[in-house]
């Protein structure tokens, strides 16, 4: 019988043990920070224009594999100040990207064209990726480097990061 309560007893501690675990677990995979912050526009070398607020991205990326965590379109505020504000998962290594978003325009013939990018034009792109084959043989390795623009976020911790463009 002592054997019995013995078991019993040591059943229900690792439920409860487990069911802490579980909670605990969900917690942590919800916990959020703010990035937020103002952004600076410089001006445009001679014949260009900088880009307007709305045609910028705020990219949040996982520092060890460059995955994208957050994304968000930047606005001016009631003062005319660009700023944008992202959630990012806390206690993980974060960096924040800002670009240039890729925007649609017609053209003159009433073709629809889409804006280059930092990256390259739309069309550079798709004939570098028409001219790849695919090889179910090979192996991508990636090495990260953790850049000193990595930040690292407490949760519910709001802070203030301010980006050039």
């Amino acid at each position: 019988m002592g054997s019995l309560m013995i078991r019993i007893v040591l059943a229900a501690a690792a439920i409860a043990a487990l069911t802490m675990f579980a909670r605990a677990q969900s917690v942590s995979a919800r916990e959020l920070a703010t990035a937020q912050g103002p952004i600076t526009i410089a001006a445009a070398p001679a014949g260009m224009r900088s880009p307007r607020c709305s045609e910028l991205v705020v990219e949040a990326r996982d520092a060890n594999d460059n995955h994208l965590i957050a994304e968000t379109h930047p606005e001016n505020d009631a003062e005319g100040v660009c700023k944008y504000a992202l959630s990012v998962p806390a206690q993980s290594a974060v960096w924040i990207h800002l670009r240039e978003a890729l925007v649609s325009s017609e053209s003159p013939s009433g073709v629809e064209s889409v804006g280059a990018s930092p990256a390259g034009s739309e069309s550079s792109i798709a004939a570098a990726r028409a001219g790849r084959v695919p090889s179910a043989r090979s192996v991508q390795i990636r090495w990260t480097v953790i850049s000193p623009n990595t930040y690292f976020f407490t949760p519910g911790e709001q802070k203030t990061i301010p980006l050039n463009f």
